[in-house]
């Protein structure tokens, strides 16, 4: 075990003790306060960037999270999946019986209520991001137990989006709606169903789906802007790092089964937009130096922890070990408590957040990870 390993194993063991359960930034919608939605999307805002932990007066008790709990697991399965025996059963069993009942496909949603601007939901609500970071999860935990359970998991979440899912096809294009039966064009969402489909032809290689991921792929052409930068939807132009994270390590996901001229010059124009303009030399911007939001957002959020720990990932995955070990070691600086085993959640000009949410601490876990596996293969 590395010395950064030692990081991931106690992040895991300190939100073990918790059952995994902690508090989130979006999670203002499960107070007791009752406000027209509206209001309620501003003031979790103010309570996702306050430096100061209001929860305990608000009466929100640390709950289950199902996203934070798809991310430990694949850490889990990725890092060791005979050290984490217990823990990975504890989360298996955990995601298997949180189905959520929108559909008779296997599906995932929010384990609390929570509001943003755009959306809100909670308890009983697919949402297709949580469910496709727990096919991820569910993918490596498969690829090292071959337990049958996971597969028919990955096996109904298909179907899911084969037959009922919101999608927009044309001859040469493929995208999917971030929401289930409302057209919401976002630009990541798509990615990583391609991202998805790109891990399910390793089990099922067919011309089928690797037709989906060339349209899949053609349209994340077709929405790239000149610099190379996505927006983050076509509704919300502004451009954030984690987000573009997200569609690059898409994107090189989709060409470990095909890629096209066009696609190559689409991830090397991305890959060197995102290098010069969501960075500061190798710290992590939160927002693009020139397709930022024109609010509060772009003065408050300085880096977020998602920014490092997904430049940690992206970078380790397509071999750029010197670039992800140096974001790894300034957060380690700047962001981690050394007493109490957790990292902060963003920084700004003015003050740093300095509460520990669960979620936060699964992307770490599972970024050190993603680095700690790309360097011992490296070396092997």
């Amino acid at each position: 075990m590395d010395k950064y390993a030692l990081f991931q194993e106690r992040l895991i063991k300190n939100s073990s003790k918790n059952k995994f359960k902690g508090i989130d930034p979006y999670d203002f919608a499960s107070s007791n306060i009752k406000m027209p939605h509206a209001l309620l999307s501003k003031v979790s805002f103010i309570n996702k960037i306050s430096p100061i932990n209001l929860r305990p007066l608000l009466k929100i008790e640390p709950s289950e999270n199902t996203k934070s709990n798809a991310i430990f697991f694949h850490a889990m399965a990725l890092m060791d999946s005979n050290r984490y025996a217990e823990e990975i059963k504890f989360l298996k069993n955990w995601l298997q019986d949180s189905k959520s009942p929108e559909f008779k496909y296997y599906s995932l949603g929010f384990a609390f209520e929570m509001a943003l601007t755009r959306y809100n939901s909670g308890p009983g609500k697919t949402s297709l991001i949580i469910s496709l970071f727990a096919m991820f999860a569910f993918f490596e935990y498969y690829k090292v137990s071959k337990d049958q359970s996971a597969l028919e998991l990955i096996c109904s979440f298909e179907q899911l989006l084969e037959e009922k899912w919101l999608k927009f096809e044309e001859e040469n294009t493929l995208w999917y709606s971030y929401l289930p039966h409302q057209k919401d064009e976002v630009y990541n969402a798509t990615a990583k169903v391609g991202r998805f489909y790109a891990l399910y032809y390793e089990i099922y290689p067919s011309k089928a789906i690797e037709s989906k991921i060339i349209k899949i792929l053609n349209y994340l052409e077709k929405v790239q802007s000149l610099d190379g930068s996505w927006g983050y939807s076509v509704k919300n132009g502004y451009v954030d790092n984690f987000h573009t994270a997200f569609v690059l390590e898409s994107i090189h996901h989709m060409h470990q089964v095909v890629k096209t001229q066009n696609s190559t010059e689409m991830f090397e124009n991305g890959l060197a937009d995102y290098i010069e303009n969501c960075f500061k030399d190798n710290i992590p911007l939160h927002f693009h130096k020139l397709h930022y939001p024109k609010d509060v957002r772009s003065k408050l959020i300085y880096t977020e922890i998602r920014d490092i720990a997904n430049a940690i990932i992206l970078f380790s995955k397509v071999g750029m070990l010197h670039k992800a070990e140096t974001i790894l070691n300034y957060s380690i600086h700047k962001y981690y408590n050394q007493k109490e085993g957790y990292f902060y959640f963003f920084n700004n000009k003015i003050y740093k957040s300095k509460i520990n949410y669960v979620r936060w601490q699964a992307w770490m876990a599972l970024a050190i990870t993603e680095f700690s596996n790309k360097k011992v293969n490296e070396k092997n």
